[in-house]
């Protein structure tokens, strides 16, 4: 299987995050504990200084060094380099092809020294890794052709960041298009557009801690089938909390609590759908207005819209007809209607002291970026609707967007010296970080093959999170 292009700086990040891995070992079967990670040194030399590391049952004090295989020790000539002497643990990622010919790597004095082969001891997926990194970023943030892009003449950047742009749009259109194939029926039924955007909202609902089990819990519920059922609004959401896991067990004897205990007792014996336990939900470090439940509430609103209201046409007609898009969508999904103890409750049993705001606009104007758009763009290019295609792509490329919405957006903007005033350009300004720079695709890339055209290094060294 072929290795990912993981570059020492971005190795960097795994390590010191340790949440992506446990249970180390040196290449002899040593165990390690990391005492103190150290200093990450910014000058030639080791990696880390200053670190300290139990393996096996001796305390060592000294350097680490990060690499992304067995053989770069050699490679980088490090054991005739003095500045490496006091190394005291080799990081790499991979196991080399030739692991039957390893040997220990040396430093000057012909010390040998301890190997931790990362990538045996991952807790999750490189590709899991990337993304929770991409969500996360570190405060020493650089992109790799800071500070020499400043010099660059400016229209390079904004014409790559216009391809880029619509790179990013048709990306997340790919996307949408995989989930219409996981739907059964045919392309010309809206029930399985209805049934897209309902996944994907509840996916935005979900935020980053929660996301996976929306999904989740939003693939059990089939729309067409639940129409056929004629729910009204409280068996609506004893469906969606039933399966959700969080009516098993529910102690609360409130009436809203009672009825919903009712109305499922009632519903569940027409679905085929296992619950969800209610463990897989995330709380902890959430605020009250992103707690699971209230989401499910209001996903629960969502559904009714999309069976009963025609959510997904009216959303169609906005982009083909409003003169304020933004406006009109805000409008709809503020209006959506749930049941009244959710106007002061964030969880079952627990009332708020304040009126609870079921969603807010900055969440809408994310689903309308990274769905609606998408969404709508790619019905219009099924359906070769041009009007709309038009209409979709004069919005992406002309909505402002909120500034230093994004920490992403903020940092590339400052390293790039550049302002990202439109929806279209914050999003290629991700695409780019995400695609390009996060990847040390440096040569790929207009702006850093202008930078390091005449660069003798070839191997992508550089990485934006360390």
């Amino acid at each position: 299987m072929k290795k990912p292009r993981l570059n020492e700086n971005f190795i960097s990040r795994i390590w010191e995050e340790q949440k992506y891995y446990s249970g180390l070992l040196t290449t002899d079967n040593e165990t390690v504990e990391i005492l103190n990670y150290g200093n990450k040194n910014q000058d030639a030399g080791p990696d880390y200084n200053d670190a300290r590391v139990k393996i096996g049952e001796v305390i060592y004090s000294g350097s680490i060094e990060i690499h992304r295989s067995l053989k770069d020790w050699d490679l980088h000539k490090h054991k005739g380099d003095n500045k490496y002497n006091d190394v005291i643990l080799h990081v790499v990622f991979y196991r080399d092809e030739f692991e039957d010919d390893f040997t220990f790597p040396k430093v000057k004095k012909a010390r040998s020294i301890h190997t931790v082969i990362l990538s045996e001891f991952l807790t999750c997926s490189i590709h899991d890794i990337w993304k929770d990194i991409i969500n996360n970023p570190s405060p020493a943030f650089k992109i790799p052709c800071f500070p020499q892009n400043r010099t660059m003449p400016f229209d390079i950047k904004t014409g790559w960041l216009e391809k880029l742009s619509i790179d990013r749009l048709l990306y997340k259109t790919g996307k949408i298009s995989s989930g219409l194939e996981h739907v059964s029926g045919n392309i010309n039924d809206s029930g399985i557009w209805e049934q897209v955007l309902f996944e994907y909202i509840c996916e935005a609902l979900g935020y980053s801690k929660n996301k996976e089990q929306f999904l989740k819990l939003s693939s059990k519920i089939d729309l067409r089938k639940t129409k056929e059922l004629n729910l009204d609004q409280i068996q609506t959401e004893a469906l969606m909390f039933g399966l959700s896991g969080f009516l098993y067990d529910l102690r609360f004897r409130d009436e809203y609590c009672e009825k919903l205990k009712f109305e499922w007792n009632r519903i569940r014996s027409n679905l085929k759908a296992e619950p969800m336990d209610k463990s897989e939900w995330n709380f902890f470090r959430l605020r009250p207005p992103n707690f699971p439940t209230l989401r499910i509430a209001y996903a629960s609103g969502i559904m009714n819209e999309i069976i009963y209201k025609d959510l997904f046409r009216a959303i169609i007609r906005i982009f083909e007809d409003s003169d304020n898009v933004k406006r009109d969508i805000i409008k709809r999904f503020t209006e959506v209607t749930i049941s009244g103890y959710w106007n002061s409750h964030y969880r079952f049993g627990k009332e708020s002291r304040s009126k609870v705001n079921m969603i807010g606009n900055e969440r809408i104007n994310d689903i309308i970026t990274n769905l609606l758009l998408p969404l709508v763009f790619l019905y219009s290019k099924k359906f070769n609707k041009k009007n709309l295609e038009n209409r979709v792509l004069f919005y992406y490329k002309k909505e402002k967007t909120k500034k230093d919405s994004n920490e992403v957006i903020r940092v590339m903007q400052t390293q790039l010296d550049l302002k990202a005033e439109t929806t279209a350009t914050s999003q290629a300004l991700i695409h780019l970080h995400n695609f390009y720079c996060m990847k040390g695709k440096c040569s790929e890339c207009e702006i850093g093959f202008e930078v390091f055209r005449n660069d003798a290094v070839h191997e992508p060294l550089r990485i934006i999170l360390y």
